[in-house]
């Protein structure tokens, strides 16, 4: 079942003029329950509830646009480390999750 979502990023930064900073929007959709993700990382305790959510998001966004531009030559390098860490850490997830 593929999820959509929607950021809004908006520079909250105090102002000395008082006004309020940029922002941009975007949707996108994924196969991902991104929710799911972040409990299942703050159950881990790797870090905090702020950092998860950041954590999670960012990490899903690249690993979708590097899927979607995989040919490109830009990821070349990053692709085949980025597929191992993502490896590495659902691994070290579901060696958490049978030690439960």
């Amino acid at each position: 079942m593929p999820y959509s979502y929607a950021i809004e990023v908006t520079d909250t930064s105090p102002r000395a003029d008082g006004s309020a900073g940029s922002s941009y929007d975007f949707t996108f959709d994924s196969h991902d329950d991104f929710n799911a993700i972040v409990e299942r990382v703050q159950r881990r305790g790797l870090f905090d509830e702020n950092e998860s959510k950041a954590f999670v998001t960012g990490l899903k966004l690249l690993g979708g646009v590097m899927l979607n531009h995989r040919s490109e030559p830009l990821f070349a390098e990053l692709g085949p480390a980025f597929k191992q860490f993502m490896t590495t850490l659902k691994s070290g997830a579901k060696a958490e999750e049978t030690q439960a």
